[in-house]
């Protein structure tokens, strides 16, 4: 595919150019998406910013910045090779490498932000723009506003085309994933089975991203489930080991008031002794201190019985808390995500519109003449060297690359019509 221009025309000849140009765009680009394969595939990059959630352990969940090393600070583990790994791997080797300090976590690792990448050269708008997966040098040229016309005002037609369709495109997934999460919340909600019939929504997607935005809100469901599971067993052992206590506080106690009313007997009877001068005083001394200390205890055995009495009852409240709560949470979290719903289907519905409206526009354009040729070229460390090599429209973009666009009479690139793809 050729972009071009007149190299000295009048201004109604520009104009046809720049009409038939766009109308080239449009023909040959469709609505770009990321297959779940490439957004698995990828390989961190130097300057990704990783997000790595340790479920078990909120210590060991946060941001990590991968150095120029390639490499990641992480608590316990110390510095990690991560760079040209996948997520998955990455996931795979934290978790190995915690389960030899701590046992029972589940790691779980996403990129949160890509290493940005750059256009520089014939350009309306060079400068940096963010990453995404799959994007392709084509997309970057649309992001930064095509070729550059200082002196006359283009027809943009084709690059907000292209914008607006991957604006949709965004919007789409957006709303997709959004009515996965509700259909979780509302098995959380019900208490019921979490089961999402493929697309409910309607919008046309790969089968396999919709399954990995389904299989990742089934791993959470289940995890919510898990956690509140394995918290109610917990609280249901400490229930029934002071509902032991509470049993043998009150046995322990019965035996006491026993004794403390036998002792009480003894102490009576001292006392009568030592009117009839049969026995000393300091032996009924020594039987009313007896009846004292055993008194005390049962004032510490009731405040001890009190007290598992009370740690019983907080017990049983937090265990009937933990069923409401899920709920609430559900609740809240389900009128937040119907609110962003309405206004997705809203913004979708409105793109569609200008989309339409880009393209009946875009459709005018007429021939041109006298084209001129655009050439790109990628920038991009390799061996620890940075290295520019040619690349063409479809050239898969790595992060951090610096994409290069330059303009060449039509005709000079004859000798080298085939630019290697590079992956």
């Amino acid at each position: 595919m050729r972009f071009t221009r007149p190299a000295r025309h009048s201004h109604p000849q520009r104009r046809s150019w720049l009409k038939n140009t766009l109308l080239l765009l449009i023909l040959l680009l469709s609505p770009m998406q990321v297959s779940a394969s490439e957004i698995s595939a990828y390989k961190v990059a130097i300057g990704d910013v990783l997000m790595i959630s340790v479920y078990g352990d909120n210590g060991l969940t946060g941001l990590f910045p991968v150095s120029v090393e390639g490499t990641i600070g992480y608590p316990i583990l110390g510095n990690i090779e991560v760079v040209d790994k996948t997520v998955d791997q990455i996931g795979t080797q934290i978790g190995q490498d915690l389960a030899k300090h701590l046992a029972n976590l589940s790691v779980a690792v996403a990129v949160k932000e890509y290493a940005p990448i750059f256009i520089v050269g014939d350009v309306q708008k060079p400068g940096k723009y963010e990453y995404r997966p799959g994007m392709t040098v084509l997309e970057l040229f649309a992001l930064g506003g095509g070729l550059r016309e200082p002196t006359a005002r283009t027809d943009m037609s084709g690059v907000q085309l292209i914008s607006a369709q991957q604006e949709y495109e965004d919007m789409s997934l957006q709303l997709l994933s959004q009515d996965v999460k509700r259909v979780r919340l509302e098995a959380e909600l019900n208490n019921a089975e979490f089961e999402y019939k493929t697309n409910e929504i309607g919008l046309t997607r790969d089968p396999a991203v919709v399954q990995k935005i389904v299989d990742a809100e089934r791993s959470l469901y289940k995890l919510r489930l898990s956690v509140m599971q394995d918290e109610k067993t917990n609280l249901e052992g400490q229930r029934q080991n002071f509902i032991q206590e509470i049993d043998t506080l009150e046995k322990s106690a019965s035996l006491r008031n026993e004794q403390f009313d036998l002792l009480g007997l003894d102490v009576n009877a001292s006392e009568e002794l030592v009117t009839r001068g049969a026995a000393s005083q300091s032996a009924l001394r020594e039987r009313k201190r007896e009846l004292l200390a055993m008194n005390q205890q049962l004032l510490e055995s009731s405040s001890f019985l009190a007290r598992a009495q009370q740690n019983k009852n907080e017990v049983e409240r937090r265990i009937l808390e933990l069923e409401s709560k899920r709920h609430n949470d559900a609740a809240t979290e389900l009128r937040d995500i119907e609110l962003d719903m309405i206004r997705l289907q809203k913004k979708i519905a409105f793109s569609l519109q200008t989309i339409a409206e880009i393209g009946a526009t875009a459709r005018r354009v007429s021939s041109l003449e006298d084209m001129i040729e655009t050439k790109f070229s990628v920038v991009r460390p390799v061996s620890g060297e940075y290295r520019e090599m040619p690349a063409g429209e479809h050239t898969r973009i790595q992060a951090g690359d610096v994409v290069r666009v330059s303009l060449a009479p039509s005709g000079s690139l004859s000798a080298s019509k085939s630019i290697a793809k590079m992956n």
